[in-house]
């Protein structure tokens, strides 16, 4: 079982209850966390910090190594072998500490700077049905042997189904505007329009992300039971391949160049 994390997931108390889970079952699980949010809400990518921040994760898991380890949407000036993040990534790799490391971001850009001049095994990237850009710049992880995480995969809640022109949203979510809401909300009945109205939206969202043989694993949020099983039976089903390539025709026709924000 994949569990990602950070420290700055509820405060540390994501790390925490992972930790309380996998008492005594830590060869059953992989666990990936990151560095640069830290727990208190401040971003700081300086090596003493992460270091820090590192081994207060490492004490929150009640482990003593990470399977990976990915600096949190870093600068992009920090995505080069000679930075002195990914000196301590190394340092960290070579002391057990952890076992792979990389970079979570956002761009096929970053992506490449990674492929280009990082030692990086793993990057996590956003990639759903409405984020495909960066999917040359998988190929490529691929093709080096670079495992992928797809973070996003439900768009923030837009794939699950449950909101249209109509919802509100507070939180983080309140980021969107009304042409934003406006957009997604098109874009969802554009994809239920290619589904049918059988189909589970979640389900085919993830089913989606898994069609690309470059991605490693995707990470969908449940917040209960009923929603993890939800979510892990995607795996049992593929999308027919007509689904796809709609799916395909809708991002390169209607969002490519539409400049949706996240």
């Amino acid at each position: 079982m994949f569990f990602d994390t950070a420290p700055n997931y509820g405060a540390g108390k994501s790390e925490e209850l992972i930790g309380e889970a996998i008492k005594g079952k830590r060869n059953q699980v992989m666990i990936s966390s990151k560095c640069g949010h830290h727990s208190n809400g401040e971003q700081n990518f300086e090596p003493k910090q992460l270091l820090v921040s590192v081994e207060n994760s490492l004490h929150r898991l009640q482990t003593d190594y990470l399977d990976c380890l990915l600096l949190h949407n870093p600068p992009f000036s920090t995505l080069t072998s000679e930075s002195p993040q990914f000196e301590l990534l190394e340092r960290l790799k070579t002391k057990g500490k952890i076992r792979a490391f990389g970079a979570s971001v956002d761009t096929g850009k970053e992506m490449r700077e990674l492929l280009d001049c990082t030692n990086s095994q793993v990057i996590e990237v956003m990639f759903n049905m409405f984020h495909q850009e960066p999917a040359m710049a998988m190929k490529s992880a691929h093709q080096q042997g670079v495992g992928i995480i797809a973070k996003v995969p439900l768009d923030s809640g837009w794939l699950t189904g449950k909101y249209n022109r109509h919802s509100t949203f507070s939180g983080i979510r309140d980021r969107w505007s009304g042409e934003d809401i406006e957009k997604r909300a098109t874009l969802v009945e554009n994809v239920r329009r290619i589904l049918g109205q059988d189909p589970s939206m979640v389900q085919a969202a993830l089913q989606y992300i898994l069609s690309y043989e470059e991605i490693s694993t995707t990470i969908p949020g449940a917040k209960n039971s009923k929603q993890l099983q939800h979510n892990i039976s995607a795996s049992e089903g593929e999308l027919p391949m007509n689904d796809l390539e709609e799916i395909r025709i809708l991002w390169e026709d209607e969002i490519k160049n539409a400049k949706l924000s996240w």
